[in-house]
């Protein structure tokens, strides 16, 4: 499997940056890689300082001005250039950069809701395989609203003459800021037979004025991280105000909420469930997002394996919790079990399907647990000492921590 290293090209406007792009606008600084600081060359052994400096020297690892280089990226400068005098040689063991203004700031792009982009640039090289996807990060201020990753319009062949890449973006309603990347697959292959590719004339464009349309946006970057019983959604949100979200398992609507997170209950470990998302404001709803078919974990040990200990996951190994603490188990066979609570000697009983501490730092949290009246847990978390007490009911004891 390809690893994937991204080369990220981030354009964001800043607060200082106020003017609008017209249309044919150039709106990324330096993209050809013509404009460096001074060149300040060591003296050798045989030379002195004050010398005058050979004016055919130049520094090939000398950084461009507006552009940040991941430590991680292998790159130097040539002037195998496609216009002017430099370009950018990069290899494929992979990394980033990002584009700066002249206060090296990366938010330094306006854009225009509804208006079309033209993003391109030069490149040429002898890399083996397809490389070279674009993403554009769509914001609302400082919020990421969407991204939209041109993974099929990808450098599909390269050569050792230029050519132009050329990708038409649309900014969605709503936004006014834009971040734009190109990333770089990790190519083993062509980078052991020194391959590598070089990048000239990047550009971002306007290249039509912007007509928002009313449509609602669905959100966007679903993220689904399954558990055994319960299922984590996660989403960018929209750029209009006052919505909600409706959150939908197997194509029905099992809640509505303002948060741009949501944690799916009450289902079966090892079972599959198709889950999406929605915008509603008002009586308007937009389109789910594409749906995300996942499946939960499975148990890691059998019902009736003498090993089996039900445990809270958000309890980390270290005995660290959120303070508000919810009660989601792995390897609880019965959800329906008599769980019973204690914390720092006290009965307490859960609130919503959580336990709130009462203070941040150290305290007992004692469970009771019993599935079946043959199989049961009592269940200490506090400071460093595991106990068993007989065939199926366990004293299980461990630091707990409440941070926040």
């Amino acid at each position: 499997m390809t690893n994937k290293i991204y080369l990220f090209l981030f354009c964001l406007l800043s607060f200082s940056y106020t003017a609008k792009g017209q249309v044919g606008q150039e709106l990324i600084l330096n993209g050809g890689f013509e404009d460096y600081p001074p060149e300040t060359k060591q003296p050798s052994d045989d030379e002195e300082e004050g010398e005058e400096q050979d004016p055919n020297y130049y520094d090939p690892y000398l950084k461009p001005r507006y552009w940040y280089f991941n430590s991680s990226l292998a790159y130097s400068r040539t002037k195998d250039a496609h216009n002017g005098t430099y370009a950018i040689k990069l290899y494929p063991n992979g990394g980033s950069f990002f584009s700066r203004d002249k206060e090296f700031n990366p938010y330094h792009i306006v854009v225009e809701p509804g208006a079309e982009y033209q993003l391109t640039y030069w490149y040429k090289g002898s890399l083996k395989r397809p490389n070279i996807t674009v993403t554009v990060d769509w914001y609302r201020d400082l919020t990421s609203i969407k991204k939209d990753t041109r993974e099929k319009e990808k450098v599909r062949k390269f050569t050792n003459q230029w050519q132009m890449m050329t990708i038409t973006v649309k900014a969605p309603a709503g936004v006014n800021r834009a971040g734009v990347g190109l990333y770089i697959e990790n190519d083993y292959e062509s980078a052991e037979s020194g391959g590598f590719v070089l990048i000239d004339d990047v550009s971002f464009k306007m290249t039509k004025k912007g007509t928002v349309t009313p449509t609602l946006e669905a959100p966007s970057n679903l993220v689904v991280r399954p558990q055994q019983r319960e299922v984590e959604l996660s989403w960018k949100p929209v750029a209009d105000a006052d919505v909600r979200y409706q959150v939908l398992k197997n194509g029905q609507v099992i809640a509505t909420t303002t948060s741009t997170s949501f944690v799916v209950e009450a289902l079966e470990p090892g079972s599959s469930y198709q889950f999406s998302v929605k915008t509603v404001k008002g009586s308007e709803q937009s389109k789910p997002t594409d749906p995300i078919t996942e499946q939960t974990q499975r148990m890691n040990m059998g019902v009736e394996e003498e090993g089996r200990i039900p445990y809270l996951y958000k309890v980390s190994e270290a005995g660290t919790c959120p303070r508000s603490l919810p009660l989601y188990y792995h390897d609880l066979a019965n959800p329906n079990a008599a769980i019973t609570y204690q914390v720092d000697g006290t009965p307490v009983t859960p609130v919503e399907g959580k336990i709130v501490f009462p203070s941040k730092g150290q305290h007992l949290l004692q469970i009771e647990i019993v599935e079946t009246p043959e199989r049961k847990w009592e269940i200490e978390l506090r400071r460093y000492e595991t106990k068993v007490i007989s065939y199926l009911t366990l004293r299980l004891q461990h630091s707990l921590c409440c941070l926040r």
